[in-house]
């Protein structure tokens, strides 16, 4: 007798017959739990996988059937550490992750948390629940750059009731780990609530040593990001870390991380991969955890261990491998087929049990956004008010002033410089040419500015403005005070953006409606803005390839060595304000 006949007249005890929605037929499954490749066909009802076995029975009137024969089904990717607000937002990126089979997201929550405040991000985080992809997300214990109401947005009440939303996976990223070797007993407290509510804790562990890293790892940091090299990766794992190889566009370390890996024979159950916040003209070009799975099997990792990386890891990483990570029953109906395990990019997808991309092409409509509930106007700015020329200067009792100046030496690091300038009529000048650009974090309402100076950002700009970066409120770079009040007040007319004046008129201008930090255009539209933004500041001077992580990282509060910020500008390392924000009073009284 055929086994396989004989199997097809059972029934399972105790449980009702049921008839799928939609069967794939004869494939190969990649079983990340096992590790092996089996024969096997699978059945869905609803979103949830309903069978994964040789019967043929759960077919019946009104499934789908789609023959695959010849095909390897995976499961949907998982991007364990994304930040769905590189301009681009999280319906935008979903609807373009999709395409290269990643079916789910842990986001970051840093800029709706803080734009929206806790009642409207958990709105948020409710309305975006049904979408054809899922999202989960983070809770931060701090914003990146100081503010001025921190404490009391931040507070263990607020961050205890975030944690204990279903939609909240894990704590973090604490990008702020020297507070933990300081005792701090806020995030001792924080990290313990998390605990209690088996929520997982994400480090931000950059320039970590050894024995720093101990102490991080006793103190109940889970995971980090931040291995830029193969003895980081050594480091992190040693100690009990889980780590995320990371390439993106600001970092492309992937395929160094994976050669420490395979020449170290160490084990990939604690590893995950991850595109970090990647531009979207880098997911564009490059894809998404498609290209990281292909780049991990190409520099030597097998390929079940690849997928497992991104799928079943980081499931049992954030404890949801009962819900999704793999095909077993009752998980979530995440399905690729691909051509085969060489071909990580799907040739269709399947999530929550319907077919949403075929061939790189969404075909399921993803639903619209109410942005205003949840980014009202009034986040940007709550006044009226306009920039002043003087307002970008920095004001000089004396003849001679020796003042701090920001060293970018590259896209995010930058040194502290200390130079003597001279003092025409009140203010500090800066000499054209040198390099040198004048540059203010100014409140975007207007009620305080810190002043500073900086050095090989582009030097041949008269005016840049920004709303997008840490601090969330605008950045001005240039050298004409005049272009740059421009600049800022054209900003303030959108609600939010990028904007350059240059000659008495705007070169450049981006939109970001979405609280000055986000666009609601598509990703092939940023990418191309991203292309315009590039060659116009390229054409200015600015000599690294992407000045869009310049303005995210210029007003944060941990990378080496100086900042501008609410505090002023900041020697990070040294813990000391060098140059004090000041007061805008005749915006104040406007």
């Amino acid at each position: 007798m055929n086994p396989e006949n004989n199997l097809t007249q059972q029934r399972i005890q105790g449980e009702p017959s049921l008839k799928a929605d939609l069967f794939l037929k004869g494939a190969t499954v990649l079983n990340v739990y096992s590790g092996e490749l089996l024969k096997m066909n699978v059945a869905t009802r609803g979103d949830k996988i309903l069978y994964v076995g040789p019967l043929s029975e759960v077919a019946g009137e009104g499934t789908t059937v789609l023959n695959v024969s010849g095909k390897f089904l995976v499961p949907g990717y998982i991007e364990p550490h994304c930040h769905p607000w590189v301009l681009y937002n999280p319906l935008s990126f979903g609807q373009e992750a999709v395409r290269f089979g990643t079916t789910t997201f842990i986001c970051d929550n840093l800029f709706f948390y803080l734009l929206m405040g806790l009642k409207k991000f958990e709105l948020f985080m409710e309305s975006i629940s049904d979408m054809p992809v899922k999202f989960y997300w983070t809770c931060r214990t701090s914003p990146q750059s100081p503010m001025a109401n921190e404490d009391a947005l931040y507070s263990i009440e607020n961050l205890r009731e975030l944690l204990q939303n279903a939609h909240t996976a894990s704590l973090g990223e604490i990008t702020r780990w020297q507070d933990v070797l300081r005792g701090d007993g806020r995030i001792k407290e924080l990290i313990g609530i998390a605990g209690n509510l088996g929520k997982r804790v994400d480090g931000h562990t950059a320039g970590a040593k050894y024995e720093r890293l101990n102490v991080l790892s006793r103190s109940g940091m889970e995971s980090c990001h931040e291995s830029i090299n193969g003895q980081q990766l050594l480091d992190r794992v040693r100690l009990g870390l889980y780590v995320m190889l990371r390439h993106s566009s600001l970092r492309s370390d992937l395929p160094e991380l994976v050669k420490t890996i395979v020449s170290n024979g160490i084990s990939m159950d604690r590893m995950m991969l991850t595109t970090d916040g990647s531009t979207a003209g880098f997911h564009q070009k490059f894809g998404m955890n498609d290209s990281l799975i292909k780049i991990a099997i190409q520099e030597g990792i097998d390929p079940v261990s690849a997928y497992r990386m991104a799928t079943i890891n980081p499931a049992t990483y954030f404890h949801m491998d009962g819900d999704i990570g793999g095909i077993a029953p009752g998980r979530f109906a995440d399905i690729l087929v691909l051509k085969n395990l060489d071909t990580p990019a799907p040739e269709m997808v399947i999530s929550r049990g319907r077919i949403v991309a075929r061939n790189g092409t969404t075909v399921e409509q993803f639903p619209h956004i109410q942005w205003e509930k949840v980014f009202p106007q009034s986040c940007f700015t709550k006044r009226s008010w306009k920039a002043r020329s003087d307002d970008f200067k920095i004001p000089s009792d004396g003849h001679v002033l020796r003042f701090p100046v920001i060293n970018l030496v590259s896209a995010v690091i930058t040194g502290i410089e200390w130079h003597d300038f001279s003092v025409k009529d009140g203010f500090l000048r800066v000499d054209g040419g040198k390099g040198l650009s004048l540059i203010s974090l100014l409140n975007k309402d207007g009620r305080w500015v810190t002043n500073g100076i900086i050095r090989n950002f582009a030097d041949r700009v008269e005016g840049i403005a920004s709303s997008y970066n840490t601090a969330t409120e605008i950045l001005v770079i240039g050298n004409d005070p005049v272009a740059m009040s421009a600049a800022v007040n054209r900003v303030l007319e959108l609600r939010g953006g990028i904007v350059a004046f240059e000659g008495g008129k705007i070169v450049y201008e981006l939109s970001l409606p979405l609280g000055g930090m986000l666009s609601d255009a598509s990703m092939s539209t940023l990418a191309e803005k991203e292309r315009e933004l590039k060659e116009y500041l390229k054409g200015k001077g600015h000599p690294y390839h992407d000045p869009l992580y310049t303005f995210t990282f210029l007003p944060n509060d941990f990378l080496p060595d100086v900042r501008i910020n609410y505090d002023g500008i900041v020697d990070i390392k040294g813990k000391k304000t060098l140059w004090n924000r000041r007061d805008l009073v005749h915006h104040a009284m406007a």
